[in-house]
């Protein structure tokens, strides 16, 4: 299929990855691009080959609609709610993240045009603590040990994935990733790296409530690396770690503060909360099979990405 005749359906397309997804895609001129989304932002309209639609993954009938509506050639599902609100929520979590990814999967299969892609946003919530693993880090194939509700739901959907694929031949990849950082990762437990550096920009002190290590993705590679998921050759199913590097909290904290001062921010204070504990998050995702079958998805290294974030987070500054 030729470029320009791509529908893209992409769910939770305002969010983080959603809008850098969405961005990438309009610059690669990768065809029309709907954002599925429970409202719709002001501005939107002003995007060519980008629409936003009104639309609820709690509500079956409204997801049946928009599909039937958009008839989309590839789909992103990037639409959940978090970590802490599927733990605050969990039968909201439990309908939006499961159910309403099972009444997408259903409505793609009614498609007068079967999909050419299916992009599924899994986590590496899925797996356990590093220990459980090998000395080449956590690979897509390794055990599921999630340890919370939001990893058995993504294990959920990376079922229905394999299944809907399955059942229909659809290219199918679900893309795992850790802690993402970086314009437009404010919320969530996993941002406060990106909430020391808004706090630095702004002259405020910073705690970060836990330590260990992370593996870190930066946002706009995030984004990128979905789109790349979704328009790059590929066939059958597959899982795959985003690619990403793992780092101690202590070096992202010493790197915010070597890089912040290229732009005369004197002595941020970015220190541990007092009641810090270890780090439950995965860290040392194998990426091998990642870079050998997208080789064009981009990584920024822990510095740019750090110097990028530094300069977004001043102009927002400047702008108030």
């Amino acid at each position: 299929m030729s470029i320009e005749k791509r529908r893209i359906l992409i769910t939770g397309s305002t969010g983080c990855i959603g809008t850098h997804a969405v961005d990438f895609l309009l610059s690669e001129g990768s065809g029309e691009i709907f954002g599925f989304n429970r409202s719709i932002p002001i501005g939107s309209e002003e995007k060519n080959d980008y629409q936003c639609i009104s639309g609820d993954l709690s509500d079956p009938e409204s997801i049946a609609r928009i599909v039937e509506e958009v008839q989309p050639t590839h789909v992103i599902h990037l639409g959940a709610l978090q970590t802490p609100d599927c733990r605050d929520y969990p039968m909201k979590g439990l309908d939006i993240n499961v159910i309403g990814t099972a009444h997408l999967f259903q409505a793609c299969t009614r498609l007068k045009r079967p999909l050419e892609r299916f992009v599924f946003a899994s986590s590496s919530a899925v797996n356990g603590a590093r220990s459980l693993y090998g000395p080449e880090g956590v690979r897509p194939e390794d055990p599921y040990h999630p340890f919370n509700l939001y990893g058995y739901w993504k294990v959920a959907g990376e079922g229905m994935a394999q299944a809907f694929h399955q059942a229909t031949g659809v290219a199918t990849v679900c893309l795992r990733l850790a802690t993402t950082y970086g314009p437009g990762r404010d919320r969530g437990f996993t941002a406060a790296m990106t909430s020391a550096i808004k706090a630095i920009v702004e002259g405020e002190p910073f705690e970060v409530p836990y330590r260990g290590k992370e593996h870190y993705h930066f946002s706009l590679d995030v984004g990128a690396g979905f789109a790349r998921a979704a328009i790059d050759p590929f066939s059958g199913y597959g899982v795959f770690n985003l690619l990403g590097e793992t780092h101690s909290i202590e070096h992202f904290i010493e790197t915010i503060k070597k890089e912040s001062v290229h732009f005369e921010i004197d002595k941020p204070e970015i220190n541990f909360s007092s009641d810090a504990e270890p780090s439950p998050f995965i860290y040392e995702l194998n990426d091998e099979a990642t870079r050998k079958v997208f080789p064009l998805m981009p990584q920024t290294s822990l510095r740019e990405g750090v110097l990028q974030s530094i300069a977004y987070f001043l102009g927002l500054t400047r702008e108030k």
